[in-house]
């Protein structure tokens, strides 16, 4: 049976490219291999390196470079006439000089053997003049300028200078297309998988009616022109775990949570619980109706898990690591402000008068995560919630 064929579609996002970094070890793990990959800006050049299979390559790069490896900056402590000096030679030349990042690619880069590569590669730039598009695979790009048109879509102006080739000038793909599902199609794709980084420029509606699997984080990733390696290494694994999610092993939304047996039948339980605490509270006092709109809020896609992840989110659970629904639990627990979770229990316990109601309804957030604590610490029988009898499911 002739093997469908699958392209890897890179968004364009400056810095927060490290995400996609992550996206590839999880794609390899899965043995999900491209035929066909394509990219924008950042997505290019982290493309090229997938092609040539340098994934230890990449993730060291974006583990050790800075913004100052990447493009000339002004004298760390420089005053306030320097910096403005240097802002005027900056506009003055057209945006930063990333001479640095230039350097970087011609390193890591062998042209040679990206052409010769079994997978197909295409990027896209921007013509200055007219602002005209140019949808290019490797067989139309001129010998030895491969660096040149890798640049050139990641030519991110005005804040980098565009990129000059045979008298032309040329600025990064996003002004055309910053994620160039149309040219995987062209190039033969029949499955796609998408990479967004939300990254400023022109995202065009994916028309291709290909399967699509999209992989975007729930997580901001930063600056789109600030390196720094720890936003980089967590970066990573976001992608990691949100390309497990996206296709099928894992599950939550803001949170990487097991798929086994165990973890879902505890997040239904911890589901019921929450509903049956929640349910209390709010026909007793009801203006803690308030915790309903947080949720909402809070745009969580698993049902069962929306309000621990919710919660989690706001106590500052780290979301860089893998879990099940119990130890989410035990982070969220580790994390939150227990005498501030504590201060609510009287509306848990149907002791609070209208002053403690009408205080819990003005920080929704807050009570949302008392909501959380109580069901996961509260008794299982307990004057507020009801009493299981033998025919009511759990």
């Amino acid at each position: 049976m002739e093997q469908r064929q699958k392209a890897l579609v890179l968004a364009g996002g400056g810095a927060r490219g490290s995400y996609q970094v992550g996206v590839w070890r999880a794609l390899m793990e899965l043995d999900w291999h491209p035929q066909i990959i394509t990219g924008t800006s950042v997505g290019s050049l982290n493309g090229a390196m997938f092609v040539l299979d340098l994934y230890e390559t990449a993730r060291d790069m974006w583990l050790t470079i800075r913004s100052r490896d990447v493009m000339e900056l002004p004298d760390e402590g420089a005053d306030l006439s320097a910096l403005h000096q240097f802002l005027r030679s900056v506009v003055k030349a057209g945006g930063m000089d990333v001479s640095p990042l230039e350097d970087i690619v011609e390193r890591v880069l062998d042209e040679d053997a990206l052409r010769a590569a079994p997978t197909r590669f295409g990027l896209v730039t921007v013509e200055s003049r007219g602002l005209k598009p140019r949808e290019l695979t490797l067989d139309e790009i001129p010998e030895g300028r491969v660096k040149d048109y890798l640049m050139a879509s990641a030519a991110c102006f005005p804040a980098l200078r565009a990129r000059d080739i045979d008298g032309k000038k040329f600025l990064d793909g996003g002004y055309s297309d910053n994620m160039p599902t149309g040219l995987a199609k062209k190039m033969g794709a029949e499955e796609l998988v998408c990479v967004d980084l939300e990254g400023v420029g022109i995202t065009r509606p994916n028309l291709t009616g290909l399967p699509t699997v999209m992989v975007r984080s729930y997580w901001e990733l930063g600056d789109i022109l600030h390196f720094d390696p720890d936003t980089a290494r967590r970066n990573m694994e976001l992608g990691y775990y949100d390309t497990r999610r996206a296709m099928g092993y894992l599950r939550g939304c803001a949170y990487a949570v097991s798929t086994s047996a165990e973890s879902c039948e505890d997040a239904a339980a911890f589901a019921w619980k929450f509903q049956q605490v929640q349910k209390a509270v709010r026909e007793k006092y009801p203006v803690t109706l308030t915790a309903d709109a947080a949720l909402l809020l809070a745009k969580m896609k698993d049902a069962d898990l929306a309000p621990l992840e919710a919660a989690a989110e706001d106590a500052g659970v780290d979301p860089t690591k893998f879990y099940t629904t119990h130890t989410l639990a035990d982070a969220f627990l580790a994390t939150c402000d227990q005498a501030r979770m504590q201060s609510f229990a009287p509306l848990f316990e149907g002791s609070a008068d209208a002053a403690r109601a009408a205080l819990a309804a003005l920080v929704p957030n807050t009570f949302l995560q008392a909501l959380v604590w109580y069901t996961l610490t509260a008794p299982e029988k307990t004057p507020i919630l009801p009493e299981v009898t033998d025919d009511e499911g759990v």
